[in-house]
């Protein structure tokens, strides 16, 4: 089943209104009138008025979270598919609240090859995929990448390999498949991870990419 995870942060920005005492109103008659500032009742938006005009301005008060004038940030799509539900949880908790190039990161969760292929095509805006090796079979990972590359074409879905099998070559992998990361799942500290996600993530296309 299909989950998504956010790492994004709630943010919040306290905003107080000063009053201002005296404002200029220049009248149809040309002359100048001072404004006397109020505010309302219930202290949400400002009133500027006259004493005999018959329109006032009204200045209504920004929202409390800042969110006033901000253009949403669409994040990473990261896919994990892995047979493990501790690979998943560990994997969240490393990358909560990281921000990759100024996005944060939103997670799908899969627990097997057949499942990630459904949710990589029920979510095509999907960014990465952090792919296990061995799943329902031994080469499962695998063969999902030529499933992904060829069957679905996601020539820019960027796919990062990682296997708890120190058996496997990576240089044989990383030249038989269309990839652009691989690691070893003992060796994948939080550094390295994120590191990975920078590199991987810096560019639309896909390319090679190792952790040190």
């Amino acid at each position: 089943m299909e989950s998504h995870h956010s790492s994004k942060q709630p943010y919040r920005n306290s905003h107080k209104s000063s009053s201002a005492s005296a404002w200029l109103s220049v009248t149809a008659s040309g002359k100048y009138r001072p404004f006397q500032a109020q505010q309302d009742s219930n202290k949400n938006n400002i009133f500027l008025s006259d004493d005999d005009s018959e329109d006032s301005i009204v200045f209504l008060h920004e929202a409390e979270d800042g969110s006033a004038g901000k253009t949403a940030v669409s994040p990473w799509k990261i896919l994990i598919a892995d047979d493990d539900s501790n690979v998943h949880d560990t994997t969240v908790l490393a990358l909560s609240g990281v921000e990759i190039h100024g996005k944060p990161l939103e997670f799908l969760h899969a627990f097997s090859a057949k499942e990630a292929k459904e949710v990589a095509e029920s979510n095509p805006d999907t960014s990465l995929i952090l792919l296990d090796v061995v799943m329902e079979t031994v080469d499962a990972g695998l063969k999902l990448v030529n499933v992904l590359r060829d069957d679905l074409s996601r020539k820019n879905l960027r796919i990062v390999l990682r296997t708890g099998q120190p058996g496997y070559a990576k240089e044989n992998i990383m030249g038989s498949y269309a990839i652009d990361g691989y690691a070893t799942k003992s060796k994948l500290t939080r550094s390295i991870l994120i590191n990975m996600l920078n590199e991987v993530l810096d560019s639309g296309e896909t390319k090679d990419t190792l952790p040190n």
